[in-house]
């Protein structure tokens, strides 16, 4: 059984759905993201169709602990994780304005 702490930390989940997008990274480390879904994901309800048993069942699905969270550039910045701990990507060329000044 999940303790008070697990139950806690997996609120923090939106449920957008996003973070089980297939993404590639290039040789540069480059993440680019795709329309595929994991085939676990429901994308109406936006929720996993064997969450209990999802790392079993897939094992590329990836287990987001505050650590990895704190790691990963590729969760975006409403993520419920991200803005747990006030997290931000860094800007990128498609954020600046028009004067290469962020916005």
């Amino acid at each position: 059984m999940e303790n008070n702490e697990d139950h806690k930390w997996e609120d923090l989940c939106l449920q957008c759905g996003r973070c089980c997008f297939e993404k590639i990274e290039n040789e540069d480390g480059t993440i680019f993201f795709t329309a595929t879904p994991c085939r676990y994901l429901d994308v109406v309800s936006r929720e996993c169709k064997v969450y209990e048993r999802r790392f079993t069942i897939n094992p590329d699905c990836i287990g987001l602990t505050p650590e990895l969270v704190k790691s990963l550039t590729w969760l975006h910045d409403e993520c419920g994780y991200r803005s747990h701990f006030g997290l931000k990507r860094r800007p990128t060329k498609k954020d600046a304005g028009p004067n290469g000044d962020n916005k």
